[in-house]
Parts: C-alpha cells; structure tokens; sequence
C-alpha cells in the first residue's frame, strides 16, 4: 500500500513537546480560551504522505473542517502547519479553514450539521476536504458524514481520522465514537476507501505522567469514591489503561463515487 513507508514514531523530544500540549487542551481543557483537539504529529505526517499522492488538481480548493484557530495550528501544534499547509500552499492548493467558531484564521464560519451551511460550502466547489477529530464530537456522526460526502462532488477526496484508542476528551462533547477503518466506511456510505490504517501516535498517558507525576494523586484520591461522581471515577480509572497502551488514530481516505 501506498502509506506503508511512513516513517516511524518520533523522538522522545517531539512527543513530550506534543504532549504538553495535548495535556493542557484535551485533558483539562482550556478556561477562558479556545478548546483545540489535539492532531499528534505522526496524524499529520500520515495525512501529508496521503495529500501528496494526489495532484494539485485533485485536491484544490481543500476545505479544512474544525480547522480551529490559526494558533493553534502555527503556535500550539506547528506541525500541522509544517507537515499540511505549507506543503499544500507550495503546490498552489486553496485552503479554507472552516469552523463553527468564529476564531483568528478562519475563513468561513459554518455548522457543518446545518443544510444551509453545508449549501454555502458547496458553492465554493471544493475537490476534497479534510475531516480530522471531529466525528467524535458529534451526537449523529452519519449525519455529519453524509453531509460531508454532500460538499464533494463524485471523485471529492475525504481525508478522515478519528481517534480508535483514546480517552474520553470534551469539545464540547465526546461520544466515544472510536471506529476501526471499516467501521468509518461504514458510516460513509456512497464513497469508496482507498487507504486506510490504525496509527500507533508514539504518545500515550505515559508521557503527562513524566511531565506532571503528581497528576497520578487524582486517580489514588478518586479511586476509593465513586459515588461522588461515578462517570468521572469510571473516567479516571479507565484513563489508566494508556499508562501501557498507546493512544491511537484511525486514518483513512475516501473517494466520492
């Protein structure tokens, strides 16, 4: 397959500057200012392997859903600007940042979940998009997926991922929605998957532990109390599992038929 020569994890350096990042915008949120879903670095290395498969034309112009704020790409998380957008402005690829917020760098403000919206967006006629930890975020993931499809038209490339093993992470909501590849094909019916994979992150609960080891007195305080709140105890004591285990993405391309 045409992503199998994807390089390995990255440093130990790289993963704890990711994760001091993710640590502060996905697990304890951020009071007062946006709320931004973290895309690890080997995510947005994937999605360049698979962007530049494709030419110029296949891709231009590429809406960017959920974009957030363009600090968030460029200051909080700049590989996503290194790895995506700076190789697509290079190649004369149009990107639009879409959001339902109205934040510094977003180009078009549009619910993606409201027919009148996703109308606007098609009039700007775009040949794919990219659709990256937002599923989850969302009470009817089909319904945003047909929605999706309907921007494009057939032969529109989807670029699409999804978390498959992480914890429970609010923006403002998260169902666990935490799908296989097939899974996500499933949902988006009418397109065709052209590649797909379950991406080890190199990061898990491990590297937050390194950095802020007393975070661990939280689930020692929690674990002898769940009747004072049981969804976060059960929270707490499952987030415990990715001290072993390493968090996971689901990436995966789709073709419009």
């Amino acid at each position: 397959m045409w992503l199998l020569a994807l390089g390995a994890a990255s440093s130990g350096r790289q993963r704890a500057s990711l994760f001091r990042n993710d640590t502060i915008l996905r697990h304890r949120g951020a009071r007062g200012r946006e709320r931004i879903n973290a895309m690890f670095e080997a995510e947005a290395r994937w999605l360049r392997y698979a962007l530049d498969v494709f030419p110029p034309e296949r891709l231009s112009p590429l809406l960017n859903l959920g974009s957030g704020s363009a600090e968030a790409r460029k200051g909080v998380q700049p590989w996503i600007e290194d790895q995506l957008f700076l190789p697509l402005h290079s190649r004369n690829v149009e990107v639009v940042h879409v959001d339902m917020r109205e934040l510094p760098g977003v180009d078009v403000k549009a619910d993606l979940t409201d027919p009148a919206d996703v109308r606007r967006l098609q009039a700007l006629r775009p040949q794919a998009l990219l659709c990256c930890n937002v599923l989850e975020h969302v009470i009817q993931p089909d319904r945003l997926a047909r929605h999706c499809l309907d921007l494009v038209a057939p032969g529109g490339l989807l670029f699409v991922t999804v978390p498959f093993s992480y914890p429970y992470h609010r923006d403002p909501i998260d169902t666990m929605y935490r799908p296989n590849p097939a899974e996500l094909a499933e949902l988006l019916v009418g397109a065709r998957l052209l590649e797909s994979t379950i991406l080890d992150t190199g990061v898990s609960y491990r590297n937050a532990v390194r950095e802020r080891p007393w975070i661990l007195l939280r689930h020692v305080w929690r674990f002898p109390v769940p009747f004072l709140s049981f969804e976060k105890w059960k929270r707490s004591m499952t987030r415990l599992y990715w001290l072993a285990a390493e968090y996971r993405i689901t990436c995966a391309v789709f073709e419009k038929l």
